[in-house]
């Protein structure tokens, strides 16, 4: 049986569909990522109003959910723009549904991804370029965790717990003693990571590229922070010592599984490694608070390698109408990886910059 396509305003999406939406997540273990959840894209709906659901409907049955963006000349954009990690359909499991019906069914011609996991059927198979967000089991407590980091990791586990435990023994005979608030409702400690991460991102991309000059942005992060309910939450975390803080994180939450999404520390205490503090603190509490899964979101960051025991395969690339579009695209962006990440791409660029003309 075809399937139909209806596409409503994020903003309309009421009980029964929230509802129906939930018993599909409950079916597909790859999609417990809080991104998935309605809660998210009634948020970014609050704050966007070119949030867009389409609804997949086979017969008088709902199938599926695909939260987007409407962008200006026919081109889609996952739901959250910059600010979602794992982009995608919430369907039942093995749908079938070509990328062009689906663009079809929104009436527009073109779509870019690049934190696809591999596991969405429907898109997969026009991911170009390949990524993984790594992942911390936590299931068990800290031992079975410290056993997995150490049967995943060429090193072992004991590099990682060393190295914490002498930056917390530091930190604790010369600042004051660790504690951390896995929940915490402070609204100073919001606008401290606010402060802080900004500031990171004026630091080492510009001013220009600072996402929390952005109104939506901000807002849709005060939403995740203020948001508590059942199924999706934000988790605003502070690591304090003695009475100083000294390192703050806000993630979202579904279930068992935490995603790391804006995690940040205060310089002065750099010496100390904060961020893996706040991190190992963190992992400790997770299995009291209900928490077994922390995501760390896309990127091979030396301390996301120490930490992750696992990881999640993602793909980047694009679908259009016609296909060459896409294609010609992706062409693009392999360059600018292979200009990135490659020795010849890296000496290329060196290359060019050597021989730029100088300003007069």
């Amino acid at each position: 049986m075809a399937l139909k396509i209806s596409v409503i305003a994020a903003s309309e999406l009421d009980d029964g569909l929230a509802g129906r939406w939930q018993e599909l997540l409950a079916l597909r273990q790859d999609l417990r990522s809080p991104f998935y959840q309605p809660g998210f894209t009634r948020l970014i709906a609050a704050a966007l109003p070119d949030a867009r659901i389409a609804v997949l409907e086979s017969g008088s049955r709902v199938v599926g959910f695909f939260p987007h963006h409407r962008e200006p000349w026919a081109r889609l954009s996952p739901i959250g723009r910059r600010l979602n990690d794992y982009q995608g359909l919430v369907t039942e499991p093995g749908l079938a549904l070509p990328a062009s019906e689906l663009l079809r069914g929104c009436n527009a011609r073109y779509m870019a991804f690049d934190h696809l996991p591999l596991s969405q059927e429907q898109l997969a198979g026009h991911a170009r370029l390949r990524s993984a967000s790594p992942v911390m089991e936590l299931e068990g407590g800290m031992t079975a965790y410290r056993a997995r980091l150490g049967a995943a990791s060429k090193k072992g586990a004991a590099g990682i717990f060393q190295s914490v435990g002498n930056a917390r023994r530091r930190i604790e005979r010369q600042i004051g003693p660790l504690r951390l608030a896995l929940q915490c409702h402070d609204p100073a400690v919001y606008e401290r990571l606010v402060q802080l991460k900004s500031a990171q991102f004026v630091r080492t991309v510009g001013a220009r590229q600072d996402p929390f000059a952005l109104p939506w942005f901000n807002q849709v992060l005060r939403s995740v922070m203020e948001t508590d309910t059942p199924g999706f939450a934000g988790q605003l975390s502070a690591l304090f010592a003695g009475d100083r803080l000294v390192a703050c994180h806000l993630g979202l939450r579904s279930g068992p599984v935490c995603h790391i999404w804006f995690i940040t520390y205060d310089h002065e205490f750099s010496a100390y490694s904060p961020g893996l503090l706040l991190l190992m603190a963190m992992a400790e509490a997770a299995p009291s608070a209900g928490l077994g899964l922390f995501d760390l979101g896309r990127g091979d960051q030396l301390y996301k390698q120490r930490f992750q025991t696992g990881t999640v395969p993602l793909g980047q690339g694009a679908v259009s109408r016609p296909a060459w579009l896409a294609e010609a695209a992706m062409a693009q962006q392999a360059r600018k990886q292979w200009l990135k990440t490659t020795i010849l791409g890296r000496a290329w660029r060196a290359r060019k910059t050597l021989f730029q003309p100088r300003p007069q």
